[in-house]
């Protein structure tokens, strides 16, 4: 098997390129927010400020409705006058300036017509600590956690390990989600205030579909394309791996199967969704295959790109090598149109006990 290269994992692409390509995670936040505002309704309330995270904030549009949800009920219950924390994390590296020029700028901002709303940002890593124990009432983590604390293992065959047809490095994946999984739910749970909750949503599958074949095969076979070429080394190939997976409900579930509780969390609520395709009705209206290949390209550009960027030779033209890459790639898409087919885990944790 492979030797992992590490390659730094990179924030989403910047310039609010991310924010601009992500309709497939904001479709996809919108099946959660009915149970997001349950959540919200659940939580326990004392006197104190009420703090709401956002672990894996990105350039921020995405997390506008969430959030504002989240403090129209909060002060539903609490009061209109009740102060608000908002506490915004990502990676160091992470377009910050795009949050909060979208937090000040956006007509969606959860700041717009309000008082006493108080945002901040962190960045650091979520597999670190994050706000003092027992601070949070509510968490919000979407389109995040599929991706990998550090990448396990470099794959030959692959952009993305989990499809490789190798079981030793498909094996390697699985084993450090199942930490990373472990490890940020402990992590979570001493955030939390007793009586919190933590609403993650992330990509999943099912037992007999991974979903993501479509796109993930595009952008593999773009790859090679440019081995063909002599554009990638086959260094180059091995490190040009991104590490994230989705994660099946046995996987989402394992921690709690003991006695239900881990960390001192329950799961309140566990699905795996069909996702959205944002592109597909408009490709059957108009038959514009450049069109939908342009928004899926976006999409994949806007999350992977920068980590691929990273495992291309520093001394080499990176930005010119992940432009080409990307061009053959929407060139492939708009060839073989495709309807997308992901699925999307929703999970709903509870710190148990109640808040003093």
């Amino acid at each position: 098997m492979p030797e992992a290269v590490s390659s730094a994992i990179a924030a989403m692409e910047g310039h609010g390129f991310y924010n601009r390509n992500s309709s497939m995670q904001a479709a996809g936040n919108a099946t959660a927010l009915a149970l997001w505002e349950k959540a919200a309704q659940s939580v326990d309330l004392g006197k104190e400020t009420l703090v709401i995270v956002d672990y894996g904030s990105s350039q921020g549009l995405n997390s506008m409705e969430p959030i504002a949800t989240a403090i129209r009920v909060l002060r539903v219950r609490a009061g209109d006058e009740r102060m608000v924390e908002v506490i915004h994390t990502d990676l160091p590296s992470n377009d910050f300036a795009s949050l909060f020029t979208t937090l000040n700028e956006d007509p969606g901002s959860y700041m717009v017509g309000t008082s006493g709303i108080f945002p901040s940002a962190i960045g650091r890593t979520y597999f670190e600590p994050l706000t003092p124990p027992g601070r949070v009432h509510l968490g919000w983590n979407s389109w995040t956690i599929q991706w990998m604390s550090r990448n396990p293992v470099d794959a030959p065959d692959h952009v993305f390990a989990v499809r490789s047809r190798v079981p030793e490095i498909r094996a390697a994946v699985s084993e450090q989600q199942a930490r990373d999984w472990r490890h940020f739910l402990e992590l979570r749970s001493r955030e939390l205030r007793p009586g919190g909750r933590l609403l993650s949503l992330f990509p999943a599958r099912q037992p007999d579909r991974m979903g993501f074949e479509w796109l993930m095969g595009e952008l593999w076979e773009a790859v090679c394309d440019m081995r063909r070429d002599g554009l990638f080394s086959d260094h180059e190939i091995l490190r040009i791996t991104v590490p994230t997976a989705p994660r099946r409900m046995a996987d989402i579930q394992a921690p709690f199967s003991e006695d239900g509780h881990f960390a001192g969390l329950e799961i309140e609520h566990a699905e795996i969704l069909e996702g959205p395709d944002v592109h597909w009705g408009d490709f059957e209206r108009t038959g514009d295959a450049a069109n939908l290949a342009l928004g899926w390209t976006g999409m994949m550009r806007a999350f992977s790109g920068p980590t691929i960027m990273n495992s291309i030779d520093p001394v080499r033209n990176r930005a010119e090598l992940v432009d080409d890459l990307f061009g053959r790639f929407a060139t492939r898409l708009a060839a073989n149109p495709q309807r997308h087919e992901h699925f999307i885990a929703v999970v709903l944790l509870h710190k148990v006990g109640s808040a003093v």
